[in-house]
C-alpha cells in the first residue's frame, strides 16, 4: 500500500487583464493551459519540486500564472522508487493530479477576479432539430 503524502504549496499567483473591463471579450477566444512540473529531487523520506501553471488567451486579453512547490513525504523505499521513476521520465500520476487540481482551483478564482472565462472545456452546443442530424447515437445534457 502506498502511503505517500503530497502537499501542494502555492508561492505566487498573478492575473493580468490586458483589455479594459468594459470592453467585450472576442467571440473566438481560445484558452490554453500549460503545466510545467520541474525536476523532483529528494532523499530518504521527502522529495520536492517546483511547478508553474500558465493560462493564456488568444487573442491576448489576459494571462494567469500559478507557481509553487510540491512536497512529497512517505516511506524511504516509496520515495526512492518515485525518484527512480522521475529519473526515467515517468512523472507519478498522483503528483501531477495534485498539482493540477490545486493550481486549477487558484486559476479559476483568479479568472473570476479579472473577469475572463476560466479554462474549462466548452459545453457542446445543441444542434437544431432535423439539420445535420447524423444517424446513430444521440447525447443530450
Amino acid at each position: 500500500m502506498i502511503t505517500m503524502n503530497i502537499a501542494v504549496r502555492v508561492m505566487r499567483v498573478q492575473a493580468e487583464r490586458y483589455v479594459e473591463p468594459e470592453d467585450p471579450l472576442p467571440p473566438n477566444l481560445q484558452i490554453s493551459v500549460n503545466m510545467n512540473l520541474g525536476k523532483i529531487e529528494g532523499s530518504k523520506e521527502r522529495a520536492k519540486g517546483k511547478f508553474l501553471i500558465d493560462v493564456s488567451y488568444q487573442p491576448s486579453v489576459a494571462r494567469i500564472t500559478v507557481e509553487g512547490r510540491v512536497i512529497i513525504t512517505g516511506k524511504k523505499d516509496e520515495i526512492e522508487r518515485m525518484l527512480r521513476d522521475v529519473g526515467a521520465g515517468k512523472m507519478p500520476q498522483p503528483v501531477v493530479q495534485a498539482v493540477y487540481a490545486a493550481s486549477f482551483a487558484e486559476a479559476v478564482m483568479l479568472c473570476r477576479s479579472v473577469g475572463v472565462p476560466p479554462p474549462l472545456p466548452p459545453l457542446p452546443q445543441p444542434q437544431p432539430e432535423g439539420k445535420g442530424k447524423a444517424e446513430g447515437m444521440e447525447y443530450s445534457l
